[in-house]
């Protein structure tokens, strides 16, 4: 973008902050130049109507493509300028500058409406302001509708990252509690929901919530996010200015300017041994020597040559060949600028792993240290003396982590760190976090601890008696400051019908009448009889409640005996008598909108209550309703009484069964006898008119038939598939449970299996324990998106028969018939080698469907293969040997080969199960069995309904 298309669109982009955030102050209004200079009393009237003066005291905004009318916007005062660059975190020198720099007209580029975008989503702008902002800036349809898309994407984005940005960490530091750095102002922060944990302990310093503090699960090791920012950030740059002590070596630049009796430039190249070649000049050895060094020593054979000036400078660095080993993600030669310092080398190299030090990182150089870099200087106290730079063939190593140690709860930096000899005690730990923040409990302190490699320990510290002794902190230890309980232990607390309600100190000797007079007395309509003191008393702290004469208190001496003396602690409500009185209530349940109690009131009657509770529902009973009245008589006994009232002549006008009512009455308003709205049932598939149908009770099946024009030529009858809510309510609800029961099985055999007193499992016992755990898994997995169908098997036959048959059944509401296409096809689905659907031949077993697909695979459970027939019903191979009981031959289907050699029907489904891991539980296997089962009848409708 050119320099002045880019102060076109910065000028613009300014204006629509100006119009976002001070539009009563610049006072625009889609009107001519003309009408607001013609127009009394404005600040245009008094500007001139040429154009060509315009700049004196206006800026004219173009007209937009689609011929918007211009705006002006008056130059803006310098209290104006200056409200609104505070408001924008802009200078009032620039504001005023853009302020009269809205000239340009020009479409903008994709980039611009970007920029653009981004600084009106900022400002939560809606759809219709933006569209008048960019009107009066001259935005094309095109642009506007730009515009509008790249904000609505850029707020979605940030709702989108809001939980993300929480969870961004900062030199190791996890910021779950603390701001990620965003270039938002604090009051765009605020909005977002982003708190640090400053923020958030002060906003409930008053609050009886306990605080929140950082636990063991938020710590991560502290400075190694170093490293996630991008290579560019730290890869050093060769235009800054070399340093004197920069030391030349081959492959370097310099730049030589000779002026006065001859005007001449040269750009050498440092050669392999050492010397450039300078006309004039001659060879001249330069590498090993410094920058200074070198330039001296040029300048000094210049001087030799009469009359001649020379200025020497460096050009294009030389790079140099490194060595990173050691704990980094990616260790190995490196090719770096001759200005990069070990930093830039660790950033080459991916950075340090996580079980790499960042406190003894070494340089060797000519196969010794000579220096050991702590990257904790540099994120702790910005140190970077040890930083060094690098020279040809270093080596720099990282060698394993040292002892490391954890600090959370409040302290300013809750992290893992690893120590420093000088650290290796509770204060150089605390130290590292920052220190403990003002809401820390330092009078204990816990250390968590693993003794000896053997068991663990935990240790409570008086971090006050500490201060100055030294208290040793291992390797692997975990220190936990807790935060300051909730509660002040001198506060009195006056709440109720007082002008001031809240906290107060409390000071000795101070009484009831004290507290009411700093809180300014008592507000109007308050109930005078009783108040009341909320006390924790004795060492168990018990709640106990202590009644105050308020009148007592107010009217009495100051000594009085209503005028209790108060405690820490103490709680003191003052009533509203409204609140102090029982309202006489009554209740209306039943067919009424709004069922519930009610406030009575002085004469209500029966049809205000109906009234107030919404009116009557379209199913209500009008010819009779219920009123129940409870009353104590004569203070001694409970009488009820029940009336029938005819509710149509009550709500018609006043009359006798418009009853007044009573306090405690109870009005039940029933439903008419049979009201339900029209039942529906649904026809779909090879059928002449498929929809849905209203029934009348009593409706069978071969009635529904019958109204849709009955069966096409190419339809099924005996894949025929019929859902019923209530069967699929039921289902779905058992499956629920075996899922549960089923999860709560493996959570109790995992449990079961890492208990220390389990008997140890070892051979095949651990194996097949194993195998179960998994099978377990794989079966809660698979049988996730399953959800049961409510199917009901029925058998459609010729007309005759099926109406006098028990499949003709009764229908009901949301009931759904399926009549599917003549299938040409049987499905083979499971642990087969190719689940797929195989053309339908006729005399075909399920044996030979098996082998067509591959067969079962090694996870098949040959043994329980079963068959979902098209009807819904399912054979297996015991059910298909048992039939075999009834007949002459007992022992034929044994002999036939049992399932395996039971003939199939166009739209089967052949379904072989995963192989059931043995589980000694009776229940586990009924639940594993009812999950499967739904999933083979889910599968073997989808099987027949897929021909469609």
């Amino acid at each position: 973008m050119s320099n002045s298309s880019s102060h076109g669109f910065m000028a613009r982009l300014f204006s629509v902050a100006i119009f976002a955030t001070a539009s009563a102050c610049l006072m625009i209004s889609p009107v001519s130049a003309a009408d607001m200079a013609g127009a009394p009393g404005s600040d245009a009237a008094a500007l001139p109507s040429s154009s060509a003066n315009s700049n004196a005291g206006a800026t004219v905004l173009p007209g937009s493509a689609s011929g918007a009318t211009s705006a002006l916007i008056r130059k803006l005062s310098s209290t104006e300028t200056n409200g609104i660059a505070k408001q924008l975190g802009a200078t009032p020198k620039d504001l005023s500058r853009l302020n009269t720099a809205i000239t340009s007209g020009a479409a903008l580029n994709s980039d611009e409406i970007e920029k653009l975008s981004v600084r009106l989503g900022a400002k939560n702008m809606g759809p219709e302001e933006v569209e008048a902002i960019g009107t009066q800036m001259g935005l094309s349809a095109t642009e506007l509708a730009q515009l509008k898309a790249r904000i609505g994407n850029s707020k979605g984005s940030r709702k989108a990252s809001g939980s993300e940005h929480a969870d961004r960490s900062k030199n190791g530091v996890h910021l779950t509690d603390q701001e990620a750095p965003m270039e938002a102002s604090p009051t765009a922060t605020a909005a977002l929901g982003v708190l640090s944990s400053i923020e958030k302990a002060f906003r409930k310093l008053d609050s009886e919530q306990p605080p929140e503090p950082t636990t063991p699960e938020d710590l991560e090791q502290f400075g190694y996010s170093l490293f996630s920012s991008p290579v560019s950030t730290f890869a050093p740059t060769d235009a800054i200015p070399v340093g004197p002590d920069y030391l030349v070596g081959p492959g370097d630049e310099l730049k030589i300017a000779l002026w006065g009796r001859m005007n001449e430039q040269y750009v050498v190249k440092v050669e392999r041994n050492g010397e450039i070649l300078v006309p004039q000049l001659g060879p001249v050895q330069v590498a090993g020597l410094t920058f200074s060094q070198a330039k001296h020593l040029i300048e000094g054979r210049a001087a030799q040559i009469t009359g001649v000036q020379v200025e020497v400078t460096m050009g294009q660095l030389r790079t140099i060949q490194v060595f990173v080993m050691g704990e980094v993600k990616q260790p190995g030669a490196f090719t770096i600028s001759s200005l990069s310092r070990i930093s830039n080398a660790l950033v080459a190299a991916g950075g340090i792993s996580k079980v790499g030090s960042l406190r003894k990182i070494q340089l060797r150089r000519g196969n010794q240290t000579i220096k050991v870099l702590d990257l904790y200087d540099v994120l702790l106290r910005g140190d970077t003396a040890n930083d060094t730079r690098l020279e040809p063939q270093d080596v720099i190593f990282i060698p394993v982590i040292g002892q490391v140690a954890a600090i959370a709860g409040d302290v300013k930096r809750p992290a893992i760190y690893e120590l420093a000899p000088r650290e290796e005690n509770l204060n150089g730990l605390i130290a590292l976090a920052g220190g403990v923040t003002a809401f820390g409990y330092t009078q204990r302190v816990q250390v968590l601890r693993v003794e000896n490699h053997v068991r663990r320990t935990v240790l409570d510290v008086d971090l006050e008696k500490l201060r100055k002794e030294n208290y040793g902190i291992r390797d692997g230890d975990l220190t936990k400051i807790f935060p300051v309980l909730p509660g002040q232990s001198n506060a009195l607390k006056l709440i109720g019908n007082v002008p001031r309600p809240g906290k107060y100190e409390f000071s000795s000797g101070m009484k009831v009448a004290d507290l009411l007079r700093q809180g300014e007395g008592v507000l109007p309509r308050t109930f005078f009889k009783y108040a009341l003191i909320k006390r924790l008393d004795g060492t168990d702290r018990s709640v106990r409640f202590v009644p105050v004469d308020l009148e007592g208190v107010l009217s009495g001496p100051a000594v009085g005996a209503a005028n209790i003396e108060l405690q820490p602690g103490d709680e003191l409500s003052v009533f509203n008598q409204d609140e102090m009185k029982d309202l006489p209530a009554v209740k209306v349940s039943g067919e009424v909108r709004n069922p519930g109690a009610y406030e009575m009131s002085r004469g209500m009657h029966v049809s205000d209550l109906v009234y107030l509770s919404g009116g009557l529902r379209d199913s209500a009973y009008q010819t009779q309703a219920e009123l129940a009245r409870t009353q104590v008589v004569e203070g001694e006994k409970t009488r009820h009484t029940y009336m029938d009232i005819n509710l149509r002549a009550a709500l018609t006008g006043p009359g006798p069964d418009d009853l007044a009512l009573q306090p405690n009455d109870e009005l039940f308003i029933r439903s008419a006898p049979g009201w339900h709205l029209p039942w529906v049932v649904k026809i779909s598939g090879r059928v002449l008119r498929p929809g849905p149908y209203t029934i009348r009770e009593g409706e069978r099946v071969d009635s529904l038939l019958a109204r849709c024009g009955g069966l096409t030529a190419d339809a099924y009858p005996p894949g025929a598939v019929f859902f019923r809510q209530s069967v699929k309510e039921t289902e779905q609800k058992r499956l629920d449970e075996s899922r549960a029961r089923l999860s709560q099985s493996i959570a109790q055999l995992q449990l079961y299996s890492v208990q220390p007193d389990a008997p140890q499992q070892t051979g095949n016992n651990a194996g097949q324990k194993a195998e179960a755990l998994q099978f377990l898994h794989t079966i809660m997995d698979q049988s996730a998106a399953i959800q049961a169908d409510g199917r009901v098997v029925i058998h459609l036959s010729a007309a005759e028969q099926f109406t006098k048959s028990t499949d003709n059944i009764q229908l009901e509401s949301d009931d759904e018939l399926v009549i599917p296409r003549r299938p040409s096809s049987v499905n083979v689905l499971g642990q087969v080698y190719s689940p797929t659907a195989i053309v339908f031949q006729e005399g075909v077993t399920v044996r030979d469907y098996l082998s067509r697909a591959g067969g079962a695979n090694q996870l098949a459970d040959r043994d329980n293969v079963m068959v979902i027939k098209a009807d819904g019903s399912t054979m297996t191979d015991d059910g298909v040997r048992d039939s075999g009981k009834n007949h002459i031959f007992p022992l034929l289907p044994v002999i036939s080969g049992g399932l395996m050699d039971a003939r199939l029907a166009p739209g089967d489904t052949v379904f072989v199960p995963e192989k059931l891991i043995y589980v000694n539980k009776t229940q586990v296997a009924k639940d594993v069995a009812t999950i499967i089962g739904q999933t083979a009848t889910a599968l073997g409708v989808l099987g027949l309904l897929a021909t469609r």
